[in-house]
């Protein structure tokens, strides 16, 4: 039986970068590989990736019909995913007996969980951390959006605008970030 496994770190743990190196290492010994990613962030980048994923996709049934031969199947940005398809992907593993590996986040720049990465965590079999650091040198378990170079706590859960840029932080820079954007907030200077 092939399992369901879930690599998450913070932004800059390199989690796309590894999913692609996976797939052209597993594709260099010809093993049938599948490199997906949801197409809510991915619709602009579709030459990265093998499949974008629809928002109500089966991704079951997909891989069913149209790709059943795989030996692994990876999924980029997989917190992004509902539930149901993360469900999906365990049926995946289980019934098609193809490995699925996920990366992505684990929280969003507020700390509030992904809904496909909390299912993700409650069902893979594997579950692995890969550590980033923040720039102090503590290891980063946040990530904190930042809109034209200032650090912001408000905002849509996911944003794809332009001027938008990330950093991962440990606890203690987070949180005193996280408490200079409250009192800049209620003197009025944001």
């Amino acid at each position: 039986m092939s399992r369901l496994g879930f690599l998450y770190g913070t932004v800059h743990a390199n989690k796309t970068e590894r999913a692609k190196f996976l797939k052209n290492r597993f594709l260099k010994y010809k093993f049938p590989v599948l490199l997906m990613a949801p197409v809510i962030t991915h619709q602009d980048d579709i030459s990265s990736y093998d499949y974008l994923i629809g928002k109500e996709e089966n991704i079951f049934l997909t891989i069913k019909r149209q790709f059943s031969d795989l030996k692994l199947l990876i999924i980029d940005d997989a917190h992004l995913l509902s539930e149901v398809q993360i469900d999906q992907l365990l049926q995946v593993a289980i019934t098609l007996n193809i490995a699925v590996l996920c990366f992505g986040l684990r929280t969003d720049f507020r700390t509030s969980g992904f809904l496909g990465a909390r299912r993700l965590l409650e069902l893979s079999q594997v579950v692995e951390k890969i550590p980033t650091f923040c720039s102090c040198g503590m290891e980063a378990i946040f990530s904190v959006r930042k809109v034209f170079g200032k650090t912001t706590f408000s905002g849509e859960k996911i944003a794809k605008e332009k001027d938008i840029t990330y950093e991962a932080l440990c606890p203690n820079c987070y949180y005193r970030k996280l408490i200079q954007y409250k009192k800049l907030k209620e003197s009025g200077r944001l």
